[in-house]
């Protein structure tokens, strides 16, 4: 019997690494292994239009910026930063770290 199975514990697949491509091979696209986008709205605009579904907002450039916060809209096309109360809209003709307008988009960390 699987650890935990007897408990009501979730056991295969639920927690842990991924799970194997269908090709047989480890799935290596995990969050850890991009850089997560980063939008901020320093001119304090209602709305701004991304290419993420999943994104980190600052609120303003640092160093006013509140807490990243994660943020991830599923399957709907928009979300609200529940710090700064922007509202996000996903434009999928925008590439994921791209926004409309382009200078709320912060640009990729240089990881050295």
């Amino acid at each position: 019997m699987p650890h935990g199975a007897g408990l009501g514990i979730a056991v295969a697949g639920r927690y842990g690494p991924a799970p194997d491509g269908p090709d047989g091979r480890r799935r290596e696209d995990t969050m850890a292994d991009r850089v997560v986008p980063h939008f901020h709205n320093d001119t304090g605009l209602p709305m701004i239009e991304i290419g993420a579904r999943e994104f980190m907002c600052v609120g303003a450039t640092p160093p006013f910026d509140h807490p990243h916060v994660f943020l991830d809209m599923g399957a709907d096309h928009e979300i609200i930063c529940p710090y700064c109360s922007t509202l996000y809209r996903h434009d999928p003709g925008l590439g994921a770290a791209e926004s409309r307008p382009s200078e709320c988009a912060l640009p990729e960390p240089v990881i050295a």
